[in-house]
């Protein structure tokens, strides 16, 4: 049985749960889902979870630093645990090299891609570590608009990154 050591962060006043091994950062939930969501993305494994804080405070930390706009990239490593399909890992890595702070239409990422829209909706969709893997520099999904998250986490952590080093308490006041 794999054992993953696991935690929450509030991301813009939601619960998100993360999940880490060994080998680095393996899973975020989506807002509010709670941690039992790692069975979608990984159905087949049977996990030992312990709510470990110093196997998860790295990560936390990280986590932190860049939803205040302190880090632009994180450091930590990624741990897939099950791998995707080529093309699916094809379209996580672009996702990972578009620049912080900016953004890229579904359409010209598809493009790039030699992908059709609807090949790089579904591997969005399959990422398991969409705040590791920038899904919210995506835009102009029309109706898909927040895969794994909804519109205005997107509009937040999009506003986290043109807004480097402003507080979220700064950011709440604005609104």
């Amino acid at each position: 049985m794999q054992r993953i050591y696991w935690d929450a962060i509030n991301v813009d006043g939601r619960k998100v749960f993360y999940t880490v091994t060994k080998k680095g950062l393996n899973f975020v939930s989506s807002p509010e889902m709670g941690v039992s969501q790692i069975l979608d993305f990984y159905p087949l494994t049977q996990f030992e979870y312990v709510h470990a804080h110093r196997e998860t405070d790295h990560y936390r930390k990280e986590l932190k630093k860049y939803l205040k706009g302190k880090l632009t990239q994180f450091v930590f490593n990624l741990d897939y645990f099950v791998d995707g399909t080529p093309q699916q890992e094809e379209v996580w890595q672009s996702i990972t090299k578009i620049p912080y702070g900016k953004t890229l239409s579904l359409a010209d990422l598809a493009q790039q891609l030699h992908q059709s829209s609807e090949e790089v909706v579904s591997a969005m969709k399959a990422c398991p570590i969409w705040l590791a893997v920038p899904m919210h520099r995506v835009i102009e999904r029309g109706d898909s608009d927040g895969f794994r998250t909804d519109a205005e986490m997107d509009e937040y952590l999009r506003s986290v990154e043109k807004n480097p080093k402003t507080e979220l308490k700064e950011l709440i006041k604005k609104v």
